[in-house]
């Protein structure tokens, strides 16, 4: 990830160097803000069929898009604040699984609640962490085209965490520009019927650039 770390930090001297010349208010209250970016999706399998078992992994890239709301509090040179979002994304895999099955994941809609906290430099620009609660909707889909185990398709929303780290710029008036890096863990899936059991434990790893304006 070292190049996403200065990747965030080109972007967010880029983007200081104008706003330092403006006599811009403090970065506090209420927010709202859309978002988009890289969305990477990575997933280990366990499969047991009561004859054969093996794991197997597997990841993609895609797009993930959305927006947050949020509230901040300042004080002194630090910040604190809550927010909620929602992100949907255009992430999904299918591989060979077992001989000639294929299993499939499709990445949902993402809910998250959570905190962060910043420490600003001058009055505007943010660097923050941040963490919460995530709720992720996935579609898995598994499909024997030999016709030896049953085929299946189940959507499950699944709980988890997230934590994250990004810097904020003010641009002009109540507008704003951010980019973070974000990473999700969730619950494992699983799935089972009289043929088979299959295990999934999911992670994310997203790079969103989000544009906003504060009330």
């Amino acid at each position: 990830m070292k190049s996403v770390s200065f990747g965030v930090a080109a972007v967010v001297a880029a983007l200081a160097i104008p706003a330092a010349a403006q006599d811009v208010a403090t970065m506090g209250g209420p927010r709202i803000e859309v978002r988009a970016g890289y969305d990477n999706v990575s997933l280990d399998v366990d499969y047991d069929d009561g004859v054969d078992s093996f794991s197997e992994s597997d990841g993609t890239d895609g797009i993930a898009y959305g927006g947050e709301i949020g509230y901040d509090y300042n004080y002194g040179s630090g910040s604190i604040g809550a927010y909620a979002g929602v992100d949907f994304a255009s992430t999904d895999v299918c591989s060979e699984f077992y001989g000639a099955d294929e299993l499939c994941l499709k990445a949902g809609r993402n809910f998250t609640v959570g905190g962060r906290l910043g420490y600003m430099i001058g009055s505007d620009a943010l660097f923050y962490g941040k963490a919460g609660y995530s709720n992720g909707r996935i579609r898995l889909t598994y499909e024997d085209f030999e016709n030896i185990l049953d085929d299946f398709d189940e959507g499950e929303n699944l709980d988890g965490f997230h934590v994250g780290a990004g810097a904020e710029v003010q641009l002009s008036g109540s507008s704003y520009a951010k980019l973070e890096y974000v990473y999700t863990q969730y619950n494992a899936f699983d799935y089972s019927d009289t043929d088979v059991d299959v295990d999934v434990d999911l992670n994310r790893h997203q790079v969103l650039l989000g544009l906003g304006v504060r009330f």
